[in-house]
């Protein structure tokens, strides 16, 4: 089980990372800081664990 749940959220991650640098290209080319990108992963984690709670 806790194998599964890694992997999970390894792709999440991955599809954020993908919106967010999509995003950033629209910004027109200055790239925030690798923190800034990871809070905005985490953030977005976290709101999709929030989502999946209120499912239930």
């Amino acid at each position: 089980m806790a194998k599964k749940k890694k992997i999970v959220k390894k792709s999440v991650k991955k599809k954020v990372l993908k919106k967010i640098s999509q995003q950033n290209k629209h910004k027109g080319g200055r790239s925030p800081s690798k923190h800034d990108k990871r809070s905005k992963v985490l953030k977005l984690i976290k709101l999709a664990k929030m989502r999946r709670k209120k499912k239930k």
